[in-house]
């Protein structure tokens, strides 16, 4: 069990360190994009088993956005191939249209009893349809067990409907997709408009299949165990951990245990 004070410094840290993109990722960005699944919040490349991504998370930021219209990007870049270790990508969801909220939710800390305030991402009255829907992270058993998916917004405020048809076209692609590339293409990588980020880790527990089975495999999902820790529930089974509360409020943040 980890003791009521590291809890608690862990949850402050992790306030302070919430997610951005990936090392080396391009396009990179320094501002947090908070990204829900029902209560947990991955941040910083926290893993999470499987099944708490299966529904598409809300989105939000920390301080209310200027612009009227944003997109989201969520890309796995660790698709396997058949030169392993080279991996490829693919584009699991993108959704435009969307407008931050005029007022922040407040989110409360269960350790502090501090509270998060978060300007949410909205779909609008006249919801914008996905360019491509959401679909959850599925890793297979193969070499890389264990996925970076990462959110990346833009902001689309002053795109041209052309420029969005270049999103469109390009949401084709799915496999293989270059964000860089494709914003480039609609005009939309000057700067400033890659606005926030996020990224999250999901492992397939494996063993990695035999190199004769179908290179389909599905992931299974993980085999996490998990601890009751005063109304909050941890990962136990990586020096990385996120954070859910089980009393039915939203998460705060997730941390490093040290």
């Amino acid at each position: 069990m980890v003791p009521p004070t590291l809890l608690s410094a862990l949850l402050a840290t992790a306030t302070l360190s919430l997610a951005r993109t990936p090392p080396g990722f391009l396009p990179a960005t320094t501002a947090d994009l908070i990204v829900e699944y029902n209560g947990v919040i991955p941040l910083n490349g926290i893993e999470v088993p499987r099944n708490t991504t299966i529904p598409q998370p809300r989105l939000g930021t920390l301080t209310r956005l200027p612009g009227t219209s944003y997109a989201v990007f969520m890309i796995d870049l660790d698709i396997p191939t058949a030169t392993p270790p080279q991996t490829s990508t693919l584009l699991h969801w993108l959704q435009t249209g969307l407008r931050p909220a005029t007022t922040a939710t407040r989110i409360r800390s269960p350790a502090t009893g501090e509270e998060l305030s978060v300007f949410l991402l909205e779909n609008g009255t006249a919801p914008a349809a996905p360019l491509v829907p959401y679909f959850g992270p599925n890793p297979p058993a193969r070499v890389p067990l264990a996925h970076r998916y990462v959110h990346l917004l833009v902001d689309t405020s002053g795109a041209e409907a052309e420029d969005l048809e270049v999103l469109r076209e390009r949401a084709r692609t799915g496999r293989g997709f270059d964000v860089g590339r494709v914003l480039e293409e609609a005009d939309l990588d000057d700067a400033g408009e890659v606005v926030a980020g996020s990224w999250l880790v999901v492992r397939n527990p494996g063993p990695v299949a035999n190199a004769t089975a179908s290179g389909t495999a599905a992931g299974t999902g993980t085999a996490l165990r998990t601890a009751q820790i005063k109304g909050v529930e941890t990962s136990r089974r990586h020096s990385r951990s996120f954070i859910r509360l089980t009393d039915g409020n939203p998460l705060q943040c997730c941390c490093r245990q040290k």
